[in-house]
């Protein structure tokens, strides 16, 4: 593969400081490409659960979940990560789809808390989240078929969407320069853009022509048993969190009973299934594409501006494409949940390099889901069926690298 990674003129960045999670020896730097050429990305450590930053479980505590039942299952302890924030100050923000939780991990307080569990900004089920860098997280409920805003004790800040608004909302994006939340619906095949501050719809991307309100009365008829038996759920991206079938590059168009047909579409600016999205520093916007195996990009105001990748097996393309992520230098991170590894393309949409691979070891995967990159550029990745957050560093490095390298594992 060849290696694109031109004129990156920064200094290295060493590891956080505030990082208490488990962390690999300084002297076993396991890193990507290999040498000899520059390293651009490096594995940092893992988090699983409390005793990872630092909280070590005392005999009364192990007591009381041995007699709950609930040893090796702790609440402590990731299940089926879904997405994941880092807020700074050593919060990390993971949303696990079996909890149905959102588990806050603070390294400085060396605790976990659990998020959203009573109150009004109680969460059904917790997916893709986000933070305005501000203290508040923003969360997309996708069984209240809205998002949710709270604080870092879980109180409730504010709502948006709403089963009027909304279907079911599966990521979010902030950009509070532009007073911009981005909201993926991945069963209206659309991205919605609301106002940070009013919560008034600004605009919605992806076509418009399916009737909300006439499916949610067939849903309502066909649970209440007077519409006959549904379809059993095929198609949807999201259906390995519930069991459900997964959809393969050789199957045949699928029908998902919950969603709006008439929405889908595969050409500029439409979508089938989309399930994720995220902001690039200067407001450009990529949503992930999911059966149309692709990452469209959109301007601030939602202009369709072109896409990256295509369906296949080869560097470059995806297989199942899921989170995503935008550097500090505007790059754009791809996790794909078939190739097990993420693939890293420059503005345009060009592939620069690919890190990781398939398994359990450091620096391996297992479904990768969302991935988020903090202000220091370091990369964290929903390792889901690993039940664990993976964390690299992207380096910056003062020397150009040659265009003509061959670097990467696949």
């Amino acid at each position: 593969m060849k290696l694109h990674l031109l004129a990156i003129g920064l200094l290295l960045v060493a590891p956080l400081p505030e990082a208490a999670w488990a962390q690999r020896p300084a002297t076993e730097e396991l890193v990507w490409p290999l040498p000899p050429d520059a390293p651009r990305i490096r594995y940092v450590g893992q988090l699983k659960s409390e005793e990872d930053i630092g909280k070590k479980e005392g005999f009364f505590s192990r007591l009381k979940s041995g007699l709950a039942g609930t040893e090796g299952e702790r609440a402590s302890q990731l299940a089926r990560p879904y997405d994941v924030y880092h807020a700074g100050n050593g919060r990390i923000f993971v949303s696990d789809g079996l909890k149905g939780k959102v588990l806050l991990f603070d390294a400085e307080g060396q605790e976990l808390r659990v998020l959203g569990e009573t109150g009004q900004g109680s969460l059904g089920k917790p997916m893709g989240i986000d933070g305005d860098g501000n203290g508040t997280l923003y969360v997309a409920d996708a069984r209240a078929s809205r998002v949710v805003a709270l604080n870092d004790a879980g109180e409730f800040i504010a709502g948006y969407g709403g089963s009027e608004v909304l279907h079911n909302p599966v990521d979010v994006d902030v950009d509070p320069e532009r007073d911009a939340l981005w909201v993926v619906d991945s069963y209206m095949h659309q991205v919605v853009k609301f106002s940070l501050s009013t919560g008034e719809v600004l605009l919605r991307i992806g076509n418009d022509v399916g009737d909300l309100t006439a499916k949610r009365e067939i849903l309502q008829n066909v649970a209440m048993g007077t519409h006959g038996a549904p379809q059993t759920a095929q198609g949807d991206p999201d259906a390995e969190l519930d069991g459900g079938a997964i959809a393969e590059e050789d199957d045949e168009p699928l029908i998902e009973p919950r969603d709006l047909l008439e929405n889908r579409g595969s050409g500029p600016g439409e979508f089938r299934y989309p399930g994720y999205v995220a902001v690039a520093p200067d407001g450009t916007v990529f949503v992930t594409d999911q059966l149309n195996f692709r990452i469209q990009v959109f301007s601030p105001e939602g202009e369709y501006l072109r896409e990256v990748g295509r369906h296949g097996r080869v560097p470059g393309a995806f297989a199942r494409p899921k989170g995503i992520a935008v550097d500090s230098q505007g790059h754009l991170y791809v996790a794909d949940a078939v190739f097990n590894n993420i693939q890293i393309f420059d503005a345009e949409g060009r592939l620069l390099l690919y890190f990781a691979s398939h398994g359990q070891g450091e620096g391996q995967m297992f479904v990768p889901l969302g991935v988020s990159i903090d202000a220091q550029d370091q990369i964290w990745v929903a390792d889901r069926t690993n039940e664990r957050i993976q964390i690299f560093q992207y380096l910056h490095v003062e020397d150009p690298v040659d265009a003509t390298g061959e670097s990467g594992s696949h």
